[in-house]
């Protein structure tokens, strides 16, 4: 996930379609508001505000999704003072008439003559345009420009995941946990389901290259791993619980 500060009211953020699924996002679900996106747009939003300063006693966050065609997710969000909401009030008569010249029934037309990716472009262009005139209406300016020296965070779309490693036999649980032991697993259990074994690790992803470490060792000994699994409920309810707290550290020491 890149979030990008473009000044001290306004924030871009750039969801990889891949990291939307590993969360177990999907554009049905994010256009739908679904309870999945719902959580995860709303831990969102608290951790923009806190960049951008906001007092959710007086400011407001303004924020916009755009699922892009290569399906991955961009966010727009912005900070607005009562000084700001009362300037976008006066500004509101005018940008009706810029949206009105944008959305034109020859623009609807073209979109429905263009087949293949450049629908989807020529939509993205129209929704473009109107998102700088609505922009405009709440700022006085429009979308800000990207400032020649950005600050930018890199990181995780997720801080903490449950992950489900499927295993063939104790042993190998016992040989992940040790290859685990020193990575920041805040919560861990093993569970038997029929003749297999399953560590359910509970990952603080602080870094990419933390979760690429945890990964690969558990690809190295794991028959199956999985994110935020609903296979976990049902193989807690119908299986065996071995270690319900602290399987990681408990299995190393053995």
């Amino acid at each position: 996930m890149i979030i990008v500060k473009m000044n001290d009211a306004a924030v871009e953020c750039n969801i990889a379609a891949s990291e939307l699924q590993e969360l177990g996002l999907t554009p049905e679900g994010i256009g739908t508001n679904d309870v999945r996106s719902v959580a995860f747009m709303s831990r969102l939003n608290k951790e923009i505000g806190a960049q951008l300063g906001f007092d959710p006693e007086n400011d407001i966050l303004m924020m916009s999704k755009n699922m892009m065609n290569d399906g991955s997710l961009r966010v727009f969000v912005m900070k607005m003072t009562n000084e700001d909401i009362q300037s976008a009030g006066d500004r509101i008569r005018s940008a009706a008439e810029g949206i009105l010249r944008e959305v034109t029934q020859e623009r609807i037309d073209e979109i429905k003559r263009s087949v293949g990716s450049d629908k989807g472009r020529v939509m993205n262009d129209i929704m473009t345009a109107v998102m700088r005139e609505l922009a405009r209406v709440m700022t006085g300016t429009g979308l800000p420009e990207l400032p020649e020296d950005p600050e930018i965070i890199s990181r995780p779309a997720v801080d903490y995941a449950h992950y489900l490693a499927k295993l063939p036999d104790l042993r190998t649980a016992i040989r992940l946990s040790k290859s685990l032991s020193s990575m920041p697993i805040e919560d861990s259990a093993l569970l038997k389901s029929g003749s297999s074994y399953y560590l359910v690790l509970g990952l603080r992803t602080a870094e990419d290259q933390v979760v690429f470490d945890f990964r690969r060792a558990c690809m190295e000994y794991a028959q199956e791993l999985s994110i935020n699994s609903p296979e976990e409920l049902h193989i807690a309810e119908n299986g065996d619980t071995i270690i319900s707290r602290g399987a990681v550290p408990a299995l190393a020491g053995l």
